[in-house]
């Protein structure tokens, strides 16, 4: 399926950007990689996590449930793997040459980039609330409340979306499928530089110092606040502000990459 924007796209924008969105989330679905690797993958570092580590880490996490500590950092996981889809669909677009031909109509260039960010956003927004449904099953109780459930899918989201905003850029600047899975190269090692398998109070020397320089800590600790802790415990603000700093770093990205594009034609 080509679905083609409205000709009066310029006078309506919304239009348009409704229309390449449901493309590009017609694109998700009919490629599995995109819509459930991040997720199955998550998942089953979350079964394996659980099932070999319950017994010697559970004593050390807030109410014994081993599942409340790991399942953050798979949806941390979620983010930056998922985040990549943004990317890859730029990347189906510039090498088919479907962007080509929308460049010679009156669609708004910014439509072109933010379409299939809104794809992303959808697709991510049904990995992270499976993956989380999934922990619940295994066991994750929040001490807030269900209200915490939505709290830490919204917030991984949120999360994932600077990261869909960095590879789209990539995507857009490159066209290469390797560059932007490099998005996800760079932050995946870095998941296990935090405190991945136990609390952060836990860890001292070298590693101590690593998680503490690490900008993943903040996040992932965030996350684990709102399965551990109850609503006036909470503090998310390291946790927000590193996501915010992700956010503008990749909207810069993203928007200086489709200046470059529009300047230098597809």
């Amino acid at each position: 399926m080509t679905s083609s924007p409205p000709a009066d796209a310029t006078a309506r924008p919304a239009a348009a950007l409704g229309a390449l969105t449901a493309r590009a989330l017609g694109t998700c679905a009919r490629t599995p990689s995109l819509l459930l690797t991040p997720l199955f993958t998550s998942a089953f570092f979350l079964v394996i996590y659980e099932a070999q580590l319950s017994a010697v880490a559970g004593t050390a996490t807030p109410g014994g449930r081993y599942v409340d500590l790991v399942l953050p950092l798979c949806l941390l996981t979620t983010a930056f793997t998922g985040g990549a889809t943004a990317g890859q669909l730029l990347v189906r677009d510039l090498t088919s040459g479907y962007h080509a031909r929308l460049w010679l109509t009156p669609v708004p260039r910014w439509t072109l980039l933010a379409a299939p960010v809104l794809a992303g956003i959808a697709v991510l927004t049904a990995q992270a609330a499976a993956l989380t449904g999934f922990g619940v099953l295994l066991g994750a109780t929040p001490a807030a409340g269900p209200g915490a459930l939505a709290a830490l899918v919204g917030a991984t989201v949120l999360l994932g979306t600077g990261f869909l905003l960095l590879a789209a850029a990539v995507g857009l600047h490159t066209g290469n499928t390797a560059a932007v899975g490099s998005v996800t190269l760079v932050f995946f090692p870095l998941s296990f530089f935090t405190a991945t398998f136990v609390p952060r109070d836990l860890l001292d020397g070298w590693m101590g110092t690593a998680a503490d320089l690490n900008p993943l800590t903040p996040p992932l600790e965030a996350l684990r606040g709102l399965l551990a802790l109850d609503w006036p415990e909470q503090t998310p603000w390291p946790g927000v502000a590193v996501t915010a700093v992700i956010l503008v770093l990749g909207a810069v990205a993203a928007r200086l990459a489709l200046v470059r594009r529009t300047r230098t034609g597809v």
